[in-house]
């Protein structure tokens, strides 16, 4: 009788949580809706935080402190680089910003946002990852603040694309849609894993989806078909492991830098197979990236599509200790790669710096540890 009780009670949970989901508009018929538009100069500087993990167990003041220091780091570096008129332009949230954490943490991380945001002069995108479900909030709380954060580009209809945060950001000439597009960025939702109210009841991986796909390509068609293509999201997909096999096992030419210490999470299985890379390759992406495992920072160029891992940020849950008196051949690799030669955690940031409206791009990755005796920082190039 107790089991046929939580049948009935888990059925009507499932059933209020898809109510809202029906519906809504049609999002080939309204592609403009999902753009937002900024003004594109050249050495247009994204940086890439992803999985922060802000949870019922963080300090934020000690979170923020560190997030203060390498913001610092990130600033200074594109000024010495750049010029004194360099900035950071637009942060990437690339998922899992939270898990398990509640109200007080989304007010936390998105007025510190916001406030940083007032300080660089940046705006910043938020894409879900899979433990921004797994949460104390309700989930549309946390949708509902974004769109309300004055420096914050987030979109999020009731529509029929998969997921919560599908949306463009175009860089034209003047910032405005009256003008040319130099570069597309485009943020999608990669994986549901929790369901969508407090009450957790499920848990699961996912993917990109056929649709999320289609509505890539005809945004990219509505900026112009010419237009150099950028795509963020929070789980690696299909194509990154078919990548690393090519690499590893059919002795593929393929250029390749940094740490690979972990798999991909669900890649490889045929449940989670996307087709996103291998559709949108044919529709100018010329890069796509991505953050959830923790001890891969591994960048490759994969049929003409650079494939990037960012560094995972801060020292929430786990991430690797780069010990370079490691026996291990992955940590060897990857020290070769970098050209590092002391020992450090596998933490800190990614930076695109878009150099022209051709395509190019640089990328680097930072390594920002805090310590006692001055803390460590390492910038390299891909």
């Amino acid at each position: 009788m107790k089991k046929n009780l939580f049948c009935i009670v888990l059925a009507a949970v499932m059933l209020l949580s898809c109510a809202g989901c029906a519906g809504g508009q049609s999002s080939a018929e309204h592609l403009e809706d999902y753009v937002f538009t900024v003004q594109y100069h050249d050495n247009f500087n994204i940086l890439q935080l992803t999985d922060i993990h802000w949870n019922v167990n963080t300090s934020t003041k000690a979170s923020m402190n560190y997030l203060d220091k390498l913001l610092k780091e990130v600033d200074g570096h594109i000024k010495k680089t750049q010029g004194e008129g360099a900035k950071i332009d637009l942060v990437e949230l690339t998922g899992d910003m939270f898990m398990l954490a509640n109200s007080y943490h989304l007010s936390t991380f998105i007025d510190y946002f916001e406030t940083k945001a007032e300080e660089y002069g940046f705006l910043y995108a938020p894409v879900w990852g899979n433990h921004d479900r797994h949460s104390l909030y309700n989930p549309n709380e946390l949708a509902n603040r974004f769109k309300k954060a004055a420096h914050c580009v987030y979109y999020e209809p009731t529509d029929d694309l998969y997921g919560r945060s599908n949306y463009i950001i175009n860089l034209t000439e003047d910032g405005t849609k009256n003008t040319s597009v130099a570069w597309m960025i485009a943020h999608l939702d990669s994986g549901a894993s929790f369901s969508e109210t407090e009450l957790s009841v499920f848990r699961d991986y996912d993917y990109i989806r056929p649709e999320q796909t289609d509505w890539f390509i005809a945004e990219h068609a509505l900026a112009g078909e010419n237009v150099p293509a950028i795509a963020y999201y929070h789980i690696p997909q299909d194509e990154n492991e078919k990548a690393w096999v090519a690499v590893t096992e059919q002795n593929a030419d393929m250029k390749n830098k940094f740490f690979k210490l972990e798999g991909f999470a669900d890649n490889g299985n045929e449940k989670y197979a996307s087709d996103f890379i291998d559709r949108a390759k044919d529709h100018n992406l010329k890069a796509a990236f991505m953050g959830h495992a923790h001890n891969v920072d591994w960048t490759v160029e994969y049929e003409g599509v650079v494939i990037g891992l960012g560094v995972k940020t801060g020292t929430e849950l786990y991430y690797a200790h780069i010990n370079v008196n490691s026996d291990d051949k992955a940590m060897q690799d990857g020290l070769r790669s970098v050209g590092i030669t002391e020992n450090f955690d596998l933490i800190g940031a990614s930076l695109v710096t878009l150099t022209g409206k051709d395509g190019s791009f640089d990328l680097e990755h930072l390594y920002y540890n805090e310590r006692e005796n001055g803390d460590f920082s390492a910038w390299v190039k891909w």
